[in-house]
Order: C-alpha cells, then structure tokens, then sequence
C-alpha cells in the first residue's frame, strides 16, 4: 500500500498541467493493430488522458496508439503514447502530434472545463 502511494505521489509531481474530470466513452486501438479496447475517459489535460478500462492491457510505458474519444460532444481522434498502465484498471496516455483542428478544440474543452471548475 506504501509502495502504491509513493507512485502515485511520484506520478503527480511529474504532472505539468492540470487535469480535468470528465466522462466520455473511448476506443483505443495499439497502432500495431495487436490490441484494440474499449474503456471511460476520466480525466483529461491539455497534454493527455487517462482511459479506465476492464481490459488486460499488456502494453508497455511508450507504446503507440490510436484512439477515439468523445467529450462534452466533442469527438477527438489523437495519436497518443502510453505513459502509465494499471493492471486491471486503465491507462494514462500522452497526446501525440495533435494537428490545428484538435489542439484548438483541446484548448476550447480545457478553458470551458476550467471555467466550470
């Protein structure tokens, strides 16, 4: 139990921005196509996500994929890493490469969380 909360303090001073509450449905599909699975947006930064999801992930920190999501009726489709997998839980992932379009609807979703937050 000690262990687990180190890492999680440990994981949270490495945070650089704010994550935000959220609840959408997500499909995320490992870009090698070995993988695809579905899970809940928890949170979301303007740097990443965190995706709770039932699958046995057996993903590496760093693995590429692709996913799909759905917020406050705003569809992204980012190319992501993964940064940290929980067994049986979920994963948190880093935005990749996010084109105009996505970055300004990012953007428009964080101001609008922050604001009601």
């Amino acid at each position: 139990m000690q262990e687990e909360l180190a890492d999680l303090m440990s994981s949270m001073e490495r945070r650089q921005h704010k994550r935000f509450a959220v609840d959408g449905f997500a499909e995320v599909l490992v870009a090698d196509g070995t993988m695809l699975f579905r899970g809940r947006v928890l949170d979301i930064s303007v740097a990443g996500c965190y995706i709770e999801t039932q699958a046995r992930l057996r993903i590496a920190p760093g693995t590429e994929v692709e996913m799909v999501f759905r917020v406050n009726g705003i569809v992204f489709r980012p190319m992501a890493t993964s940064r940290a997998v929980r067994l049986g839980e979920g994963a948190g992932f880093l935005f990749l490469n996010l084109d105009a379009k996505m970055q300004t609807e990012l953007d428009a979703l964080i101001a609008e969380l922050s604001a009601d937050g």
